[in-house]
This record gives structure tokens, C-alpha cells and sequence, in this order.
């Protein structure tokens, strides 16, 4: 996913191994979280409820693993070594990062409280749009990952480009939620707006952190003396 060492690259030689390993890993499971998000959608509103149970339900177990991972991790952090800002770098990250997988998963689970075959095909064809837009976003994120990691002076260009995908994303929430609201005085299901309208604004709050995770690194390149 990340290729390695490349939290490691910018931690330095103070850091331990197994903490960056263990970063490293975390980050990786929210990157699949946030793919296996947008398989879960297509599969939602192309009405294949059995084959988006079962995504649903991938996305719980992967978030639980890296829940698991970032557990470890803050015990880890309790009895390390190393230098205070390291440890500060790390759990801003991880604690940050977390959140995007909460989000989602918290989403997945709504989602599936609704009847997919009674969504207009608008309201499908926005959610599509939205977990697109998402995925790119987290492309971003990786970029900015990687730029910091290779040394390169183009962290801030990638990491803007989050932000710019965030601003698109909140904009394509508020067109989405006036469809949901307006098909909602005609549903014959509350719970079938009211759920979709929570869904999609977990799928936006996950893009904030997204951008939130964004600015973390783009404040170690700054603590680290890099451009940004």
C-alpha cells in the first residue's frame, strides 16, 4: 500500500521500528477501508443487498483490526523511548486517521437500514459520485504521505489537493441531502431518508478527516524543516 518504510523515512533513527511498523500498518487498513467503502456502495445501489452485507461487514472487521493496532500502538507510545515530538507526530496521525474509518463504518452499518430498491436513481447516482470523490481524496492523502517520506518539496501541493477535493465533497453533500430531503416528503419509509441523510454525512465528516490527516503531515513537514 505505502511501499516501506516511509512513516519511518521521516521519524529518523530515534524512532522504533515496531511503532513505525505498526503506524504503518494502520494506515494501510484505513486506505482499504476507504476502497472496500467504495465497493460497498456500488454494490448497495446496484440493489445487490447480499454482496453489501457482506462488504458491510468487512468494513466492521477491518475498522476493529486497525482499532486494534492503534490500541497497541498508544500502549506502545506509554512506555517508549522515543523523543516527545516523535510520539506527539505519531498519535496526532493515528488518532486522526482513525476517525476516517469510524466514520465509515458507522455509515456502512446506516446504509444498510434502508430498502436500496426504493432510492430514486439520482439519490444512487450522487452516493456513487460521493465515494468517487472520496477514494481520489485518499489518493491525495497517500501522495502526501509518500511526497514527505521521499524528501520531496511538493507535501503542501498534495496535501491542498485534499483540501480541494474536501471543499468538492461538502458541496456535493449539500446538493445530495436537498435531493434526499426533497424525496423524503414522498418516502413511504422515514427511516429510509432519515438513514441516508446520516450515511451521507458520514461519508463527508470522513472526507474532513481525511483533510484533517492531510494538515497533520503537512505540520510534521514544517516541524521537520521541510517546505510544505
Amino acid at each position: 500500500m505505502l511501499g516501506s518504510g516511509h512513516i519511518g523515512i521521516w521519524m529518523g533513527r530515534q524512532a522504533e521500528k515496531e511503532t513505525i511498523a505498526a503506524s504503518e500498518k494502520h494506515l494501510e487498513k484505513i486506505f482499504i477501508i476507504i476502497e472496500k467503502t467504495k465497493e460497498f456502495v456500488y454494490t448497495y445501489c446496484d440493489g445487490d443487498l447480499e454482496t453489501a452485507t457482506y462488504k458491510g461487514k468487512e468494513i466492521s472487521a477491518i475498522e476493529r483490526e486497525a482499532d486494534v493496532i492503534k490500541e497497541g500502538i498508544i500502549d506502545s507510545l506509554m512506555n517508549s523511548s522515543l523523543h516527545p515530538m516523535d510520539q506527539d507526530e505519531i498519535i496526532r496521525l493515528v488518532l486522526t486517521s482513525d476517525d476516517i474509518a469510524a466514520q465509515l463504518k458507522s455509515m456502512a452499518r446506516k446504509l444498510l437500514y434502508t430498502h436500496p430498491s426504493e432510492v430514486p436513481a439520482n439519490i444512487k447516482g450522487g452516493l456513487k459520485e460521493l465515494v468517487d470523490a472520496l477514494l481520489d481524496e485518499s489518493k491525495a492523502l497517500k501522495a502526501t504521505i509518500e511526497s514527505l517520506a521521499n524528501n520531496k518539496n511538493d507535501v503542501r501541493e498534495n496535501a491542498e489537493k485534499t483540501e480541494r477535493i474536501e471543499e468538492a465533497i461538502d458541496d456535493m453533500r449539500v446538493d445530495l441531502l436537498a435531493q434526499i430531503l426533497k424525496w423524503g416528503d414522498l418516502s413511504e419509509h422515514v427511516s429510509d431518508w432519515i438513514m441516508l441523510k446520516e450515511s451521507v454525512e458520514n461519508i463527508e465528516m470522513a472526507s474532513d478527516k481525511i483533510e484533517d490527516t492531510a494538515d497533520v503531515l503537512r505540520s510534521i513537514a514544517i516541524l521537520r524543516g521541510k517546505r510544505p
